[in-house]
C-alpha cells in the first residue's frame, strides 16, 4: 500500500509539472502572438520605413533576446544597415555595409543561400573581430533572410554577447518578423 501511495504522489508530481510547463509554454505563447500582432499593425500605421523597422525590431526583443540587432537592405552585391536597436550610437551604424561576397562575415550566407542561419561563436567569423564588431562583444549571431513574393530584399541580423544562445526555436520566431519586415521595406520601395 506505502508503494502505491508513493507511486501515486510521483506520478501527481510529474504530472503537476507537466501542467506548470503547459501554462508558462501557454503565456510564452500569448507573448509571441501579441508582439507579432503589434509589430503588424505598427508597421501598416508607421508613416516610413525607418519607424516601420525599428518598431519589428523592438517588437522582436520581446520574444527573442538580443543585445543588438539590425535591418540590412540588399542594394546591389551589398547589405546597408537601414535600421538598428542596442547600439550605442545608431547614426554611426546607419548606413554601413557589408559586401554579400565576403566569407569573414555570414551575412553572405544568409543572402546567397536565402535560409536563414545561427553562428553559437563568431570566432570563426574575423569581421567580428574588426571594424564596426570592434569592442561590441558578439558571440552568438543570428541571420534570417528579408523575402517577400520570392523578392529577397535583405536581412535582419541578431546579436549576442553569450555564446551558443541562440536556438532553433529562436530563428523561427525571428523568421515570422522577417517577413513583416519584409512586407514593410516592399511596401515602402515601390
Amino acid at each position: 500500500m506505502e508503494q502505491l501511495n508513493q507511486t501515486l504522489r510521483t506520478r501527481i508530481a510529474e504530472l503537476e509539472q507537466q501542467v506548470a510547463e503547459l501554462a508558462r509554454d501557454h503565456a510564452h505563447a500569448r507573448i509571441h502572438a501579441d508582439s507579432l500582432h503589434a509589430a503588424s499593425v505598427g508597421t501598416t500605421e508607421a508613416q516610413d520605413s525607418g519607424a516601420a523597422m525599428q518598431l519589428v525590431l523592438t517588437e522582436l526583443r520581446k520574444v527573442v533576446p538580443y543585445d543588438s540587432a539590425s535591418i540590412q537592405q540588399l542594394r546591389g552585391g551589398r547589405l546597408v544597415i537601414v535600421g538598428g536597436v542596442g547600439f550605442a550610437d545608431l547614426d554611426v551604424i546607419l548606413g554601413e555595409s557589408f559586401d554579400v561576397n565576403n566569407a569573414d562575415t555570414p551575412n553572405g550566407e544568409v543572402i546567397h543561400r536565402r535560409r536563414p542561419m545561427v553562428v553559437a561563436d563568431t570566432e570563426q567569423y574575423r569581421a567580428f573581430r574588426r571594424g564596426l564588431h570592434v569592442g561590441a562583444g558578439i558571440r552568438s549571431w543570428l541571420g534570417v533572410p528579408l523575402v517577400f513574393e520570392d523578392r529577397l530584399l535583405g536581412m535582419i541580423s541578431l546579436d549576442k554577447a553569450e555564446a551558443d544562445f541562440y536556438n532553433a526555436d529562436h530563428l523561427r520566431l525571428a523568421e515570422a518578423f522577417a517577413s513583416l519586415a519584409a512586407s514593410a521595406m516592399a511596401a515602402r520601395s515601390q
